[in-house]
This record gives C-alpha cells, structure tokens and sequence, in this order.
C-alpha cells in the first residue's frame, strides 16, 4: 500500500520577507534542472522561487563558478 503525504506550501512568500517585493522574472533551464529544483522544493514545503531566493543567498552562486561549461562538470566539488 502507498501512502501519499500531501503538504501545503504558500503560494507566494511572505511580503518584504527580504526587505523588498519579489518580481517575476523568466529564465530557461533544463528539464532535469526543472526537476531537480522541484525535488527540494517538495522536499522543504517551499515554492521554486524559494529555493533558487535561498539558493542565491546561502552562497550557490559561488557553486556556479566552479563550473566547467567545456566538461559539464564541476572543477570541484560543487555539493
């Protein structure tokens, strides 16, 4: 038998939770980019734009640096 855990996540964040209103933006990115970014924000209870805010703010943006576009690989560890 399986059971299915539904979590209710907010739709938007909370107003001024940084200090300043969220605007929409649009990007590209891969579909397994997509679901990767879909994973953690089921994982936390959070929206996509939530995780990319914390992602940004915690530093991951420095994990982008480390990229190698000629491998598709990290120079090093990236996680």
């Amino acid at each position: 038998m399986t059971t299915i855990l539904v979590m209710t996540r907010p739709e938007r964040a909370e107003p001024g939770a940084y200090g300043e209103t969220k605007k929409p933006k649009q990007f590209m990115i891969t579909d397994w980019a997509s679901e990767q970014l879909d994973l953690v924000a089921s994982e936390l209870g959070i929206t996509r734009s939530e995780v990319l805010e914390r992602l940004i703010r915690c530093g991951g943006l420095g994990a982008a640096k480390k990229f190698d576009a000629a491998t598709g690989k990290c120079k090093e560890n990236c996680s």
